[in-house]
């Protein structure tokens, strides 16, 4: 199976383990900014994809997620 960011050879799940990485980072890190921003899940992605600080495996990641429109289910807390 090919990583659905870059087409490397992906590890266990979707993405190579590069974005993998990033993938379960942007995960992690969008409850905080949900509280604290009050923005959904597809703002999030958008702001990963503007802010100059995001690294480009994050960035790809948040790119992909959003051209495909990919619903994720984020547990709230």
């Amino acid at each position: 199976m090919r990583c659905k960011a870059c087409n490397r050879e992906a590890g266990e799940g979707d993405f190579c383990p590069l974005h993998s990485k990033a993938y379960k980072k942007i995960v992690r890190e969008y409850d905080f900014w949900r509280k604290g921003l009050k923005i959904s899940w597809k703002e999030y992605l958008s702001e990963i994809k503007k802010n100059p600080l995001t690294g480009e495996w994050a960035k790809e990641v948040a790119k992909y997620l959003t051209s495909n429109e990919e619903v994720k289910s984020v547990k709230k807390s």
